[in-house]
């Protein structure tokens, strides 16, 4: 076992170079067990409805981890709950956690002698982000000390996250003005000169008395009008056109782009906070590209209330077995916007058409 300097100091270490909040969490873990007399460790992310996420976990008992870490994962305990009430401020001994109750009772021999656990919150400053567990095989009770070195990695662990995440919201930003810049270029100097091409072979094309010239000029405008439109929907995977005006209105110009005959419908009163805005409509213009270019057909329909997103086609469909197997980078990109803000993807698809379904949280 290490001293509590030094354990501090290598997880301190570790933590300023860690720019991913996953491996950040996985690494601390690691380095506190390993350097502690505490066998596991697991970390709870606790959103502001106090429904909890195990995000991070080492050396759990096997108990713990059957049927995908069920006992850790699925309904209340005493420490998300006193967190979620805001009367959980500090290292603390858990007197009975129903989790390892429970799994004691369906698997005795797999506890390792894990009968109780240590827990501390994770924040930075005001901001709270959820709990780090630790236990140790036949140990009731955490001495003072081990609740302070706790206290004292939490307070790392907090931090890390916090610098994370603000650093991927600097990054976040300065992406959306390159997007912005390079869309502005784009639409500046490349548009407008494939829009002038198209014009100039139109009117070629019109004074021309050689048939052979006029097709030639013909193929050139009609290929400069596809450019023109290929660049238009280029630019709006670059900046999202139109949100100013509602999400309603963003998707109907965008599928106006793509050449798509698009039916809204919008239920209820809907506001999405700008972040979830702009998730939403990237969603639906990823469904609306694959539309385009592989359902065969040229209508759809959109719904949209507070709860949930759905996009419907009646065009070729695919087959889909798990998500897994998934069959576009494009839908696998939906996938991971949809769980960026709580959301969960579900796609039914057969030859008489796909539905797309984001599920909202709450």
């Amino acid at each position: 076992m290490k001293s509590k300097t030094a354990l501090l100091k290598e997880i301190a270490e570790f933590l300023n170079e860690e720019t991913e909040i996953q491996s950040m969490m996985a690494g601390a873990l690691k380095r506190l067990v390993e350097g502690s007399e505490f066998s596991t460790g697991w970390i709870f992310f606790i959103d502001a409805e106090g429904q909890h996420q195990l995000v991070s976990d080492y050396h759990l008992p096997q108990a713990l981890e059957r049927n995908s870490c069920q006992y850790m994962t699925e309904g209340p305990c005493w420490c998300v709950s006193r967190y979620h009430q805001g009367k959980l401020t500090k290292a603390s001994n858990i007197i009975t956690c129903s989790r390892i109750v429970k799994a004691n009772r369906k698997f005795p021999a797999e506890t390792e002698g894990i009968t109780h656990h240590a827990t501390v919150p994770l924040q930075s400053g005001l901001e709270k982000f959820g709990l780090l567990n630790v236990a140790t095989p036949d140990k009731e009770t955490y001495s003072p000390e081990e609740l302070d070195l706790l206290e004292s990695v939490a307070f790392q662990i907090g931090s890390a996250i916090k610098r994370i995440v603000l650093t991927e919201k600097e990054r976040e930003i300065a992406l959306t003005n390159e997007r912005n810049r390079l869309a502005r270029d784009l639409h500046d100097s490349v548009n407008q000169m494939l829009f002038s091409l198209k014009l100039t072979a139109h009117a070629a094309g019109a004074q021309a008395e050689d048939e052979r010239a006029r097709i030639a000029f013909s193929i050139i405008e009609e290929t400069s009008q596809n450019a023109v439109n290929e660049m238009r929907a280029l630019i709006w995977q670059l900046k999202p056109i139109g949100l100013e005006e509602g999400l309603a209105q963003a998707i109907r110009q965008y599928a106006q782009v793509l050449g798509l005959k698009i039916t809204v419908h919008v239920e209820g009163l809907v506001q999405f906070d700008n972040k979830e805005e702009t998730t939403i409509f990237r969603i639906v213009q990823e469904a609306l590209n694959n539309i385009r270019k592989h359902a065969e057909t040229e209508e759809a329909v959109i719904s949209i209330s507070s709860e949930r997103i759905m996009i419907e086609d009646r065009g070729k469909g695919f087959i889909v077995t798990s998500a897994t197997q998934l069959p576009t980078h494009g839908i696998g990109n939906m996938q991971q916007r949809a769980e960026s803000i709580g959301g969960k993807l579900k796609i039914a698809s057969s030859e008489e058409g796909t539905t797309i379904q984001l599920q909202l949280k709450g």
